[in-house]
């Protein structure tokens, strides 16, 4: 493998003593050259002709990948060789770790993840996610939605990286507003189990969507992980989410507050799986979730109780003002009859006038 973080010098002395026989393939013992692109960086490749039908297999890949990755930005294959990097370190660590690029693993062939990662019997495919604008955002989330089937097919589980820069947050400041591509992303991570269990022990899901205006779904949450610029030392942030249905664009409420990680504190690992989280800072982030549902509650029901106060108290006015305007219609009704009863008006005026005050008293109440 050649180290992608070299001069243009350093380079071009790699495809000089190349030529020299320096590199051969591993599979049929030929000669190997040096070639350099804007996607990949820095490879090897046999000479014209004297590729071995593996090596040949090989250059396929890297084709197809190198038209699958053609519009990424030139940041990608900067953040790749970082990352790359990383884990080859990481493979000193924990010798049952094993990377590659993917276009080098013969597994695939429809699509080709950026890095295959193999940790024992669980594998993963990654790929780094750089360019997303509105004219191309459905056409790749279609695509990764497509890659992801395709790479679990293989046993593999898909992880993707956004680059930071297409990171939005909500005017609430408590969503991300998310590219399609960027909802395609989301993956169910341990710590995003360990969030469900924690959410589903402290109150019952309507609570959270009362209480805190959390979507009122199941407690399903999620991991999107934003890798930042090539231009600012490599980390990794992930957000745990929970999804807002039938929302345009895709929302989604974050429940912890970011931070970042080195790609070897992200990859460390439990039972042989990627963790992508720090388990204390989860926890210390569910306390202090917990605390703010719980303040936020005792105001809600606070608030709730004053609302029943000033209806009840409403009710009660309605109710007097009703009782009084009875009183004076009836007083009113009484005055007519007795001035009826004490006048000197004829019987028969008598007997009209009193309709014509049941009349009056029926169209008042």
């Amino acid at each position: 493998m050649i180290p992608q973080n070299l001069s243009e010098r350093e380079v071009e002395n790699y495809k000089q003593i190349a030529k020299k026989g320096t590199f051969t393939c591993p599979y049929c013992e030929a000669k190997l050259i040096v070639k350099s692109g804007d996607v990949l960086g820095n490879y090897f490749s046999h000479l014209h002709g004297e590729g071995c039908e593996i090596s040949k297999q090989s250059e396929a890949r890297y084709k197809k990948y190198e038209k699958q990755k053609k519009n990424d930005t030139p940041r990608h294959p900067q953040i790749l060789s970082l990352m790359n990097d990383e884990l080859e370190v990481l493979s000193r660590v924990y010798p049952h770790l094993t990377s590659s690029y993917g276009y080098l693993n013969n597994e695939f062939s429809k699509y080709i993840p950026d890095i295959s990662l193999k940790i024992k019997d669980q594998k993963y495919a990654l790929t780094i996610i750089t360019n997303i604008s509105s004219s191309t955002d459905t056409a790749t989330a279609k695509n990764i939605n497509k890659q992801k089937q395709y790479y679990e097919t293989l046993g593999y589980e898909p992880l993707f990286f956004i680059e930071r820069s297409h990171l939005g947050v909500d005017i609430d400041g408590q969503s991300l507003v998310l590219w399609a591509t960027e909802n395609e992303a989301l993956t169910t991570q341990k710590a995003d189990i360990g969030w469900k269990r924690f959410l589903t022990s402290l109150a019952p899901k309507n609570e959270y969507h009362q209480i805190l205006n959390l979507p009122n779904t199941d407690l399903n949450v999620k991991s999107i992980m934003y890798i930042t610029p090539a231009n600012e030392e490599i980390a990794i942030e992930a957000f745990h989410v929970l999804q807002h249905p039938n929302t345009t664009p895709v929302k989604a409420n974050f429940l912890n507050s970011p931070y970042k990680l080195t790609i070897s504190e992200a990859f460390k690992l439990a039972d042989d799986k990627l963790l992508l989280a720090d388990m204390q800072i989860e926890s210390e982030n569910q306390s202090k979730f917990a605390e703010k549902f719980r303040q936020t509650k005792r105001t809600f029901i606070e608030q709730q109780k004053e609302l029943e106060r000033i209806r009840e108290e409403q009710e009660t006015v309605a109710k007097l003002k009703e009782k009084e305007r009875q009183k004076q219609a009836e007083e009113k009704r009484k005055g007519y009859q007795e001035s009826l009863n004490n006048s000197s008006y004829k019987k028969a005026d008598k007997v009209a006038k009193l309709e014509l005050l049941k009349r009056t008293y029926n169209a008042n109440n």
